[in-house]
């Protein structure tokens, strides 16, 4: 963007400064504050547009300037005299017939010492990839959008707008998103496996997240209350009656000892000493339907917001803060369900 610090508005006259908020004529590229362009309402010089009389940006002229030699590959300007690009590398000086010399600079002149000895070649030169790289590498540039065309639709919605709701993580998500709209492939969300309703209230999904994750609390502090009130003293005294020490390592034969014991008990003793067994069994379930299904309910999720968003009469502003604060993570919640489930999970030490 072009920089009109210190530059006179044709309105007011007056200079503009750093941060002010400045339109352009689209014919002439007349600056102007944006409250003077509306006060005219028009540019002040349309009459003049297309002759050499329009509006000319004023000529700023130093004394390097003049002197100064313009690199023909990357536009960096040189101090007078110089043979090559202090920026890049390129040379810069010209031949009889003034072109530039196919020449790069001498080992570490310009800066990057390569192993070869010599420099990166310029733009496009001979020996490059076909991708006009040297060597074949591109510089890593971040797309948030993961290739994906922000005018692509997924269930309806632009990818962009979706892009919005996510936030987070947008290189996994659009990409698992755009596979089961065209291919209905399904992808197991490892994050969500493990979190499980954590992971759900991470990405503000709160109704069944908040459902989950309690369903899951209780399981964990039932497990550990069975253990401590059933499953271990049973264990202990099956051990006792048989004559094998609690403190001891158990072998093969006295395991079998132990469990032909309690297979004569009761039916309904069985199944307290085997119920705080199954009940991780019953959460290790839950979190693997989780894995499984976390993705296309995400992608409801973030459906529905945008839905939601696009119902509402709101301006550019607005819609922006609205999917600030419905969309993204809450890393704050996830934190405590965690410090939850930690606390569950060695709730036996405050049952003893």
């Amino acid at each position: 963007m072009t920089d009109f610090t210190g530059v006179n508005c044709p309105v007011c006259n007056k200079p503009f400064q750093p941060g002010d908020d400045i339109v352009v004529c689209p014919e002439c590229g007349a600056p102007y504050h944006r409250g003077c362009y509306k006060e005219v309402g028009h540019c002040i010089f349309e009459d003049k547009h297309g002759t050499a009389d329009s509006w000319q940006p004023p000529k700023v002229h130093t004394e390097n300037q003049s002197d100064s030699v313009r690199c023909p590959r990357c536009g960096h300007d040189n101090a007078p005299g110089a043979l090559f690009c202090e920026h890049c590398g390129a040379s810069i000086s010209k031949n009889d017939d003034g072109e530039y010399t196919q020449q790069y600079a001498p080992f570490g002149q310009n800066g990057s010492q390569q192993p070869n000895g010599g420099s990166v070649p310029p733009f496009g030169a001979a020996g490059q990839q076909p991708n006009g790289w040297p060597y074949g590498q591109v510089p890593f540039v971040f797309d948030p959008m993961a290739g994906i065309d922000p005018e692509e639709t997924i269930d309806g919605e632009k990818a962009g707008e979706l892009c919005k709701v996510i936030q987070s993580n947008t290189t996994y998500y659009l990409p698992v998103f755009m596979n089961h709209e065209k291919f209905h492939k399904h992808r197991f969300n490892f994050a969500a496996f493990l979190l499980g309703g954590g992971w759900l209230l991470y990405r503000k999904m709160y109704p069944i997240g908040a459902v989950v994750s309690a369903v899951v609390l209780v399981l964990e502090v039932l497990t550990q209350f069975f253990t401590v009130q059933y499953s271990s003293p049973i264990l202990l005294q099956a051990m006792n009656q048989l004559g094998i020490s609690s403190t001891a390592s158990v072998n093969l034969q006295q395991l079998y000892q132990i469990a032909g014991h309690i297979s004569s008990l009761p039916v309904s003793q069985q199944f307290l000493f085997l119920l705080p067994n199954v009940l991780p069994l019953i959460i290790l379930i839950i979190h693997v339907v989780i894995g499984f299904t976390a993705n296309a309910k995400y992608q409801k999720h973030c459906i529905k917001i945008v839905q939601s968003i696009h119902s509402e009469t709101l301006s550019d502003s607005d819609t922006l803060i609205r999917y600030q604060e419905r969309g993204g993570v809450n890393t704050i919640l996830l934190v405590v369900v965690l410090v939850c489930y930690l606390i569950a999970c060695n709730s036996i030490y405050l049952m003893i």
